[in-house]
C-alpha cells in the first residue's frame, strides 16, 4: 500500500479535460484494490464510533468541493494522512443519505443522470474511513442546480421557409436538445441550435423553444417570435383561367341570378313590347294562360350560343385543356355542349373539337363555344363558374453543383432543360460529418438560387445535388 498516494497523484493529471479516462482509471485503481482485499483483507467499514486497535478516528477531509461540468460532477478533498478509503453519500443525514461512490482516490466524477440531478439543492457527505475500516468526521459541500434560462430566439424568411436560429442557454448540465414549438404546439424536437420549416401555406405563424438537459431538466420558453411566409407561389404555373363573359353572345345573355354571374338562355332577346307583338301577348297574364309562366317565355326551341378565347400569355406546348362549368337548370331541360379550338397567334385556330377536353401541341389562345340546346320553348338553362385549365404532364430535371457560401442571395443554379413553368425544385447536400440543411429561394422557369447552412445557422459551402419539375 505505501504506492498508494503516488497512483493518486498519477491518475490526477488528466481528470478534468478528460473525466471519461480518469474514470476509467479510477476504476482500474479500485479494482486493483479489491484484488488486494481479497488476499490481505481488512476489517468492513463501520459506521460506529468505538475506536479499534489499529487506527484512529479520522477528521473530515479538507477543501471538499463540488465543480459541475457538462457530463459530469467532479467532487474533490485533500488528501488525508491514514485514510484508507473515502465514502460519499448524498442527502442530509448520513445514515439515510444516498451512496454515491466509495474509493481509493481523493476525487470522484459521478453521473449527474445516474444521480438525477433535477432542479434543486443537493448536499454531499464525504467520510474517510481508516486501515480497519473506522469511518471517521463528516465534510460537507453544496451543490444547487438552478434553471435553464432561455435561449435567443430569431427568425428570417425565405418565401414559405423560416429559419429558425437561437443561442444555447446557459446551463448546469450540457443541453440534449431543445423542444421547437408553433404557434403554441410542440411540432419536434432538434439537437442543433438552427431548424429549416417549410410551410404549405403562407401567412403569420408563431414559433418558440426551449433547451432539455442530460438530466431531463427542461428550461424556459424563449420570446415567441412571429414572422410572415409567403405562399409559395414560385413553385405555381398558372393552370386556370376564369371566364370573364365579355365574349360573343347569340340568343343568350350575360346575367346575375343571385348575386352570381353567368350565361342565361337560349332566349328570345329582344325588347318588351317586341316580346309581347312576337308572341301576341295581350298582358301578363295572357302570356300565363297561354302556358308560358315565366317572363322570358317561350324561350328558343333549339340552339343558342356563348363563345369566349382565353389567353395563357405564352405559347404552351403538349397541354390538356379542360373547360369547366356549373349548370343549373331554371325550367325544362337544356344541354350545354362544348366546342374547343386554339391558336397560336388569336387569328388562325384548330378545328374544333366537341367535348370538355382535348389535348393540345402548341397554343397560346384557347376559344370554346358554348352551346346551349333547348327540347322545347319552355326550357331555359344558367351556366356559371365557367373556366378553361391547363391539366399538365410535368418533366423532370436534375443535376449538381458547389453551392459557395459566398454567394450573396445563393448560389446560382440554371436548369438543363428550357422550362415554360416550374412545379418543384428540391435541393440536397452531399453526406458531411455535421448535418446540413439547403433552402431554394428566387425559383423561376429559367434558374433558382440555392443556400446551405449548418446546425447552427452559418451559411456553408457545400455540394448539392438537384430536381426540378416542370412544364417545358
Amino acid at each position: 500500500m505505501s504506492n498508494e498516494n503516488a497512483v493518486k497523484n498519477l491518475i490526477r493529471i488528466d481528470d478534468k479535460a478528460n473525466p471519461t479516462l480518469f474514470r476509467a482509471l479510477q476504476l482500474l485503481v479500485d479494482d486493483l484494490y479489491k484484488v488486494h482485499e481479497e488476499i490481505f483483507p481488512s476489517k468492513p467499514l463501520q459506521d460506529d464510533d468505538q475506536t479499534s486497535s489499529g487506527g484512529k478516528i479520522l477528521p473530515g477531509p479538507a477543501n471538499f468541493t463540488g465543480i459541475a461540468y457538462p457530463d459530469n460532477l467532479r467532487l474533490d478533498w485533500d488528501i488525508l494522512d491514514g485514510a484508507f478509503r473515502y465514502a460519499i453519500r448524498m442527502g442530509e443525514v448520513w445514515e439515510t443519505a444516498k451512496p454515491v461512490i466509495i474509493t481509493a482516490s481523493d476525487v470522484a466524477n459521478v453521473d449527474p443522470v445516474y444521480l438525477n440531478l433535477v432542479y434543486g439543492t443537493y448536499t454531499f457527505i464525504l467520510r474517510a474511513a481508516n486501515v480497519d475500516g473506522k469511518y471517521g468526521e463528516e465534510s460537507r459541500t453544496i451543490l444547487g442546480v438552478p434553471l435553464i434560462g432561455p435561449p435567443n430566439l430569431t427568425l428570417e424568411a425565405v418565401v414559405s421557409t423560416v429559419l429558425m436560429r437561437w443561442t444555447t442557454p446557459p446551463s448546469l448540465w450540457r443541453i440534449d436538445y431543445y423542444i421547437v414549438y408553433k404557434n403554441g404546439i410542440e411540432i419536434g424536437t432538434i439537437s442543433g441550435t438552427f431548424k429549416l420549416i417549410q410551410e404549405q401555406i403562407g401567412g403569420t405563424y408563431s414559433y418558440s423553444v426551449r433547451a432539455v438537459d442530460i438530466v431531463g431538466n427542461i428550461g424556459q420558453e424563449s420570446a415567441v417570435q412571429t414572422i410572415t411566409l409567403h405562399d409559395p407561389s414560385e413553385f405555381a404555373f398558372i393552370a386556370q383561367l376564369p371566364a370573364t363573359y365579355n365574349g360573343v353572345y347569340d340568343k343568350t345573355i350575360k346575367t346575375t341570378i343571385d348575386n352570381t354571374v353567368g350565361v342565361l338562355g337560349p332566349i328570345v332577346i329582344g325588347t318588351w313590347q317586341e316580346h309581347y307583338e312576337v308572341n301576341g301577348f295581350l298582358s301578363p297574364q295572357d302570356q300565363v294562360d297561354k302556358g308560358y309562366p315565366l317572363y322570358y317565355m317561350p324561350s328558343v326551341n333549339g340552339e343558342g350560343t356563348y363563345t369566349e378565347v382565353w389567353d395563357f400569355g405564352s405559347i404552351q406546348k403538349n397541354i390538356k385543356i379542360v373547360v369547366d362549368f356549373s349548370k343549373f337548370q331554371i325550367y325544362g331541360s337544356t344541354n350545354i355542349f362544348t366546342d374547343i379550338s386554339y391558336s397560336d397567334d388569336g387569328i388562325t385556330y384548330s378545328a374544333p373539337v366537341t367535348g370538355d377536353s382535348i389535348l393540345a401541341a402548341s397554343f397560346r389562345y384557347v376559344q370554346v363555344v358554348f352551346r346551349f340546346v333547348n327540347v322545347d320553348d319552355k326550357s331555359v338553362a344558367f351556366m356559371t363558374n365557367v373556366s378553361v385549365s391547363l391539366s399538365v404532364t410535368l418533366t423532370m430535371d436534375s443535376g449538381a453543383i458547389n453551392a459557395n457560401a459566398a454567394d450573396v442571395g445563393g448560389t446560382l443554379v440554371t436548369y438543363n432543360k428550357v422550362f415554360i413553368g416550374i412545379n418543384s425544385v428540391t435541393a440536397t447536400p452531399a453526406i458531411s460529418l455535421q448535418p446540413l440543411y439547403s433552402v431554394c429561394d428566387a425559383v423561376n422557369k429559367d434558374n433558382f438560387r440555392v443556400l446551405v447552412f449548418d446546425s447552427s445557422g452559418n451559411r456553408r459551402s457545400a455540394s448539392i445535388s438537384w430536381k426540378a419539375r416542370g412544364i417545358v
